[in-house]
């Protein structure tokens, strides 16, 4: 018991390890407090964090390695058409997305890679800051016809 009240006591008094972020207090008008750029900036993030997957379409393979590995099932294949061969990209759903980096460690050409963005709050799910590679899914996807199974 002794114990825990001199640990209470000390966290008391020692220096604090969070960071005021966006603002050292809570402002009576958020608005006017963001507009008027005194916002404290975020803590630096450390070298080898696991941030918003980035995804880079030309490097991708379509082997579908990225999509079996992820325990959120966030990443979801779809079909292409690169040249005369049909192929398959991915897209990444940043709101099932649980951040582990197995994508980004099983992908054998490096094609997504953890970036050190974690600012990715958002108020749909379904927009396209919330989709990693949903840009070029509306680009170059291939739309089955009905009736016709996929490959």
């Amino acid at each position: 018991m002794l114990t825990m009240i001199y640990n209470l006591i000390e966290q008391f008094f020692s220096r604090k390890e969070t960071n005021p972020f966006p603002g050292t207090h809570v402002p009576e008008n958020t608005p006017v407090f963001l507009q008027s750029g005194q916002l404290t900036q975020p803590v630096p993030v450390p070298e080898h964090f696991r941030g918003k997957p980035d995804f880079d379409y030309s490097s991708c393979i379509g082997c579908g390695m990225c999509e079996r590995v992820c325990p959120a099932r966030a990443i979801e294949l779809y079909p292409v058409l690169e040249g005369e061969k049909k192929s398959k990209k991915i897209v990444i759903f940043l709101s099932r997305c649980t951040y582990c980096g197995e994508c980004a460690d099983i992908c054998p050409k490096n094609a997504i890679r953890m970036s050190g963005e974690f600012m990715l709050a958002g108020f749909d799910r379904n927009d396209d800051s919330m989709i990693v590679g949903n840009l070029e899914r509306r680009e170059h996807e291939i739309h089955q016809p009905a009736g016709e199974a996929p490959d």
